[in-house]
């Protein structure tokens, strides 16, 4: 909580969507992504998908903004709004003006098929100040203890990309205060930098239903 940068004036329907709790719901095709960074991907297949917005230069790494920018964060995220125990979750992101990050996070979790809990490094922070208190966190994994089984992929190995969304709702109630679960490729993108790319605002980019309020704790993004 404690968001601190000015509001923008204007407001964006959010379009409704199923809910799902985890942050790979969706995978975006490489042409989609043409549009977001600069990025030669590979194995470009033919599926098709929602036309992708325009994306604000102040969210591809915020380059020559001469602001930098402060995500932080812990508590409990209450996934049992979704049916699932609640998750625990620690972090701190810096980004500079010249779009280099640096920071970690944690998050565990129970499942019915065994825990997922993760450590990284921050490699990438992007916010965008149309939409005031949003923040998109990539990163790579330093640790994985997880026992469940999908978990345990190539995907998940130490060194794999991981991301996340959260969102700092004001001070007060912590539950106005919301993060995903940790996504991984083929979730959405295929690593950090691209998911730091994504625009903050319509499916599949931002789903409101996969991002849960905390429990307890807070979330500050300050810029």
């Amino acid at each position: 909580m404690g968001f601190n940068t000015a509001r923008a004036a204007n407001s964006m329907l959010i379009l409704p969507a199923q809910l799902n709790l985890s942050e790979d719901f969706m995978r975006i095709s490489c042409a989609q992504l043409a549009w977001a960074m600069p990025l030669a991907l590979a194995a470009c297949g033919s599926e098709s998908g929602p036309t992708a917005p325009h994306l604000p230069l102040s969210a591809v790494f915020n380059s020559g903004s001469g602001v930098e920018i402060r995500v932080s964060g812990a508590g409990v995220v209450n996934f049992s709004l979704a049916g699932v125990p609640n998750g625990k979750f620690q972090f701190v992101a810096h980004a500079r003006a010249d779009g280099s990050a640096w920071g970690h996070f944690y998050q565990s979790r129970e499942t019915a098929a065994g825990l997922v809990e993760f450590s990284g490094e921050v490699i990438c922070l992007t916010v965008d100040p149309a939409f005031p208190g949003r923040a998109r966190i990539g990163g790579i994994v330093t640790e994985n203890n997880s026992t469940n089984p999908l978990f345990l992929t190539v995907n998940h190995e130490v060194g794999a990309h991981v991301w996340f969304r959260v969102e700092d709702g004001g001070v007060g109630d912590p539950s106005l205060d919301k993060s995903t679960t940790y996504g991984f490729k083929p979730t959405l993108v295929d690593t950090s930098p691209q998911y730091c790319a994504l625009p903050f605002d319509g499916l599949p980019w931002w789903n409101p239903n996969s991002i849960i309020p905390l429990l307890q704790g807070n979330i500050d993004v300050t810029y």
